[in-house]
């Protein structure tokens, strides 16, 4: 009697350098390093963090331009909503920097944050409204899921607390 297996499939692939989990982890090393690099060339950096909220908001716009990448990279399985206000983010920035080099205001573009507060925030509050009512949001808790939701969120509470009456929250941008 002939025993039936099952067609043989290979193994999937072990991911190469470019695409493997090493790639990303200097991807996003070499973001946050640029951030606080732009941070100390421009004076912001100091003891105590007087200004930490736009500090930590050049950092996010760092991690934001690298969102694309990784993500475009990323692979299989089901998205989740952190990682398409991650994506809306990095694209934002990806845009409003290239629209800035074709005008010519590649000077005195800031590239890491070309959009402020409310705009940054108010759109990604758009997106997770749009999304959430898209039903995007699935059960998937990745590590780019979740620095989706952190970044999306941060971005919507630097929205919020731009717009507070009276209220001076140290938001220096740039």
């Amino acid at each position: 009697m002939a025993s039936k297996r099952a067609p043989f499939k290979s193994a999937p692939a072990s991911p190469s350098g470019a695409t493997g989990p090493v790639f990303t982890a200097v991807l996003l090393g070499a973001a946050l390093c640029y951030g606080v690099a732009l941070l100390v060339n421009h004076g912001r950096m100091s003891w105590p963090p007087n200004q930490l909220l736009a500090s930590l908001y050049t950092v996010a716009g760092c991690l934001a331009v690298v969102g694309p990448i990784v993500l475009a990279r990323g692979g299989e399985g089901e998205t989740g909503l952190g990682e398409l206000l991650w994506m809306t983010g990095g694209l934002l920035v990806w845009v409003f920097d290239a629209v800035a080099l074709f005008r010519g205001d590649w000077r005195t573009n800031s590239w890491v944050t070309p959009l402020g507060y409310q705009t940054m925030g108010l759109t990604i509050l758009a997106v997770l409204l749009a999304g959430w009512r898209c039903r995007v949001a699935g059960r998937n808790w990745s590590w780019t899921n979740v620095t989706g939701w952190i970044l999306g969120l941060f971005w919507i509470g630097m929205a919020l607390a731009s717009m507070s009456p009276g209220r001076s929250t140290g938001l220096a941008l740039r």
